[in-house]
């Protein structure tokens, strides 16, 4: 379980859990050091800089989870998922907010599948939007 938390918190931060501690993990993690060394200064500020504009920017945190958790499913990362769970509901999602967020993925995912296979013109898909 620490091995998903500190892999999130390299990701998108801590700001959901709100607590020191989980700071300090973050500020410990050795994600940064995955990197080449030639990038881990700018790994470390690309982080923080996410951890302070995106995840309390323009999106309030709960949705930013919940956008995240979406994002997780979609990309099927075992890390993120039950991270991303966990973040959301700290920052006060539901359970049925989380069941639409892994929905809204899973239409997603049915969908491109659907147009991609039945190669749809793309044209035609985009004039569909005018």
């Amino acid at each position: 379980m620490k091995f998903v938390l500190l892999a999130v918190f390299m990701c998108f931060g801590v700001s959901a859990l709100a607590d020191d501690h989980m700071r300090d993990v973050k500020t410990a993690n050795p994600f940064i050091e995955m990197h080449p060394e030639a990038v881990q200064g700018a790994a470390d500020a690309y982080y923080k800089a996410v951890e302070e504009k995106v995840f309390n920017g323009a999106i309030p945190l709960k949705y930013a989870q919940l956008v995240a958790l979406s994002a997780s499913v979609a990309m099927k990362c075992e890390y993120c998922i039950p991270a991303h769970t966990n973040f959301a509901k700290a920052a006060g999602a539901t359970d049925e907010e989380i069941k639409t967020a892994v929905a809204i993925a899973a239409d997603v995912a049915l969908n491109s599948s659907m147009l991609y296979g039945t190669q749809f013109d793309m044209e035609e898909f985009l004039k569909m939007f005018e």
